[in-house]
């Protein structure tokens, strides 16, 4: 098997299963609690959140949204295999963007099918602005996004960049 699917694969089922795992957890140990857990005060908490909509509670409360969402992610891995398809062997930095990708959307996929809804717990804020709760699969996914755009835009950079003038031949040179 070519590298870039071994890379793919480690990275997908490394965020896949860090993402189960710490929602386990979550469920477990914060559901219970009234309040959240300060890791870093001011900054960061851990504060148990069950989202029906998808990122930053879009979606939510609309009737059939689970099954939209599901679609959605059933065509976003689609798109992923593609890309890995067509990605060269030695593009092992695309394969594991795709795979942080892929193990995000799987993770949360696994929530709405088994849940009905997905399970957040990470509350990042400065002081008193918050930004949305999010989990493991979150971020895997705004990793690999932002991966993939700074790949993306260093292809077009490389693409666009002027070819370096050749050089003149020996026996010009020698005539000048």
């Amino acid at each position: 098997m070519k590298k870039k699917y071994w890379v793919f694969l480690a990275l997908f089922v490394f965020s896949l299963g860090a993402d189960q795992l710490t929602k386990v957890w979550a469920r477990a140990s914060l559901r219970p609690r009234h309040a959240g857990i300060t890791l870093i005060d001011g900054y960061l908490d851990l504060r148990y959140s069950e989202n029906e909509g998808s990122a930053f509670g879009l979606f939510r409360g609309m009737p059939g949204a689970r099954y939209i969402l599901f679609g959605v992610g059933i065509v976003a891995l689609y798109v992923v295999a593609t890309f890995l398809k067509k990605a060269k062997p030695e593009q092992t930095r695309i394969a594991a963007e795709l795979g942080l990708l892929a193990g995000g959307a799987v993770g949360n996929l696994v929530d709405r099918v088994a849940l009905g809804r997905v399970t957040d717990f990470v509350l990042m804020h400065l002081h008193s602005h918050e930004w949305p709760i999010f989990n493991v699969a979150d971020a895997a996914l705004v990793v690999g996004v932002l991966g993939l755009l700074i790949d993306s835009r260093d292809e077009k950079k490389g693409a666009t960049a002027e070819p370096a003038p050749a050089e003149e031949p020996a026996a010009k040179k020698k005539r000048k």
